[in-house]
């Protein structure tokens, strides 16, 4: 059997091809019922390599939620590697911003504080 997202051979019995960490559909094993109840949908597939992208790696740097929810996205999608990095740099980002924007600040503020005696 081959990996859908990257291509290397890999057998029937595999849940998350060894290569690019993505998870593999066995449609034989799936059914209709999940713990006695109907699946009405079908599940949510990222297409293409777990590989993560220059361009969501610039967003998720430059607007921390939206790369947490990029990662997030490309986690129920089958692709673990790329959103945990979209994730940890959104999250980095967000602690960065906010040193920024509200940490440094107040340093900087109460630096006159120091020297009165």
């Amino acid at each position: 059997m081959t990996c859908k997202h990257c291509g290397a051979s890999i057998s029937e019995n595999e849940e998350k091809c060894p290569y690019c960490d993505s998870y593999i559909d066995h449609p034989a094993r799936n059914s209709s019922y999940n713990n006695g109840y109907p699946q009405n949908r079908q599940g949510f597939c990222v297409q293409g390599p777990d590989e993560p992208q220059a361009l969501f790696i610039v967003i998720s740097l430059m607007i921390p939620l939206l790369g947490i929810i990029l990662g997030v996205i490309n986690i129920s999608g089958g692709h673990p590697k790329s959103g945990k990095l979209y994730i940890i740099l959104g999250a980095a980002s967000m602690i960065f911003l906010f040193g920024c924007t509200f940490l440094f600040p107040m340093m900087f503020a109460l630096i006159p504080f120091a020297h009165m005696k």
